[in-house]
C-alpha cells in the first residue's frame, strides 16, 4: 500500500493541473463568446451544453455520472460569468422556498442570478419586459391539484414552457442551535405547511401555538430574527441551510407522496428536443354536442398518449371553459402538426403553451 502523504501529493498535483486546464477552458469560452457576439449569435446555447454534459458523463468510470453533471454545470456556469453572460432567473420568493430550490435544479449557481419575486404575476411580467430570461413557477401539486394562478397566466401571457422539474415536498421542524422539541412553544409556517403536517404536530407538539406566515421560508427567516429556542418553523432543509439553523425533526409531512411540479417559463423555445417530449395545449371547444369528444378522438386515432386533461372556467365568459391538455410528442413532428390542424377545425381557439423534455 502506498504512503498516504504521497497519494495526497499526487492529488495536489492533479488539482494544480485541473486549475490550469479550467483556466484554459475559460479563455477559450471567452474567445468563443466574442465570435458569437460578432456574428450576432446567442451566447447561451443550451443544446451545446447538453451535448457537452452527455459526453463527459459517458467517459466516467469511477465517479458518479450525476455528480459529474453537477460539476460540469457549475464549470460552464463559471465560464458564462467571464463571457458576461449571466442568466437572470426569477422565482417565487423569498429565499429558501421550494420554488427557489426548483430553480436551482434547473440552473447552476455559477453564471446564474436568482431573483426572488413577490408573486407569480411579477415573474411573468418582468420576463415579458426582458428583465428576466427565465422564471420558475409551481404548476401542480400531487395532493392539491393545479396552481390556478400559473395556469391563468400561461393562457393570458405570451410566454412559453421551457421545461419542468418535480420536487418531493419534505417538511422539517427548524429552530436555532441549542433548541430541542421539549422547548418548542410556538411554530411559525404557511397554512398549507400546517395542513401537510397536522398529524405530526398533534402527536409531537399538541400544545404549541401555530402562527401563520406568508411562506415557509418567511417562517424560517422569522425564527432566525427572533432567535429564541422556544420558537420553531416548518420549512425546507434548503431554508435551514440558507439561514444557518438546525433541523429538530425531518420528514414531518403526513403524506410522503407529496410532490410539486414546477415549470421553467421563458420567451424562448426550448431547443433541446432529445428523448421523450411533452407538449402542453389549451383550447376552447365549440358549443355543440360532442365537441370535447371530437377533439379527444383526433388524438386517439393518431395513437397519441394523453397525459393530462382538465377544465378551467374562462374569466371573461359565463359558463365557458378552457381545456388544458398535456400529451406526448413534439409540436414540430409531422404527426403532431397534422393533429393540430384537425384540432383547429374543431375548436373556437387554441394555444400551444410549449414543447419540452418529459421528466
Amino acid at each position: 500500500m502506498r504512503d498516504i502523504e504521497k497519494l495526497r501529493k499526487e492529488i495536489d498535483n492533479i488539482d494544480i493541473n485541473l486549475i490550469d486546464l479550467l483556466e484554459k477552458r475559460g479563455e477559450l469560452a471567452k474567445e468563443i463568446s466574442q465570435i458569437k457576439i460578432g456574428k450576432n449569435l446567442e451566447v447561451y446555447q443550451p443544446d451545446r451544453e447538453k451535448k457537452v454534459i452527455q459526453n463527459v458523463k459517458s467517459m466516467v468510470k469511477v465517479l458518479n455520472p450525476d455528480n459529474i453533471e453537477s460539476i460540469w454545470k457549475e464549470i460552464m456556469g463559471a465560464c458564462k460569468v467571464i463571457q458576461n453572460s449571466i442568466i437572470k432567473v426569477g422565482y417565487l420568493g423569498p429565499i429558501g422556498t421550494f420554488t427557489h430550490q426548483a430553480a436551482r435544479e434547473f440552473f447552476p449557481k455559477a453564471g446564474t442570478k436568482f431573483i426572488a419575486c413577490k408573486n407569480i404575476e411579477e415573474i411573468f411580467e418582468i420576463i415579458e419586459k426582458d428583465v428576466l430570461e427565465f422564471g420558475v413557477v409551481p404548476i401542480e401539486n400531487s395532493l392539491q391539484g393545479t396552481v390556478r394562478k400559473t395556469l391563468d397566466l400561461l393562457i393570458e401571457k405570451n410566454l412559453i414552457i421551457h421545461g419542468e422539474v418535480e420536487l418531493r415536498i419534505v417538511q422539517n421542524l427548524i429552530s436555532i442551535e441549542g433548541s430541542d422539541l421539549s422547548k418548542i412553544k410556538n411554530i411559525y409556517s404557511h397554512p398549507q405547511a400546517f395542513a401537510q403536517t397536522k398529524k405530526w404536530i398533534k402527536i409531537n407538539l399538541p400544545n404549541a401555538n401555530l402562527i401563520n406566515t406568508n411562506s415557509t421560508s418567511a417562517a424560517v427567516q422569522q425564527i432566525k430574527e427572533l432567535n429564541k429556542d422556544s420558537n420553531a418553523a416548518i420549512g425546507t432543509e434548503f431554508a435551514s441551510e440558507v439561514y444557518h439553523l438546525q433541523i429538530l425533526s425531518s420528514n414531518i409531512e403526513d403524506n410522503p407522496s407529496n410532490y410539486t411540479r414546477f415549470l421553467n417559463i421563458s420567451k424562448k423555445e426550448n431547443q433541446i428536443m432529445e428523448g421523450k417530449i411533452k407538449t402542453s395545449l389549451v383550447y376552447i371547444t365549440r358549443h355543440i354536442p360532442g365537441a370535447l369528444h371530437k377533439v379527444l378522438e383526433i388524438f386517439a386515432k393518431e395513437d397519441i398518449n394523453l397525459m393530462k386533461i382538465e377544465s378551467r372556467p374562462r374569466r371573461e365568459g359565463r359558463w365557458e371553459y378552457f381545456f388544458l391538455m398535456d400529451f406526448e410528442g413534439d409540436k414540430e413532428q409531422p404527426k403532431i402538426k397534422k393533429v393540430l390542424e384537425k384540432i383547429n377545425q374543431n375548436v373556437i381557439w387554441y394555444k400551444i403553451l410549449g414543447s419540452y423534455p418529459l421528466i
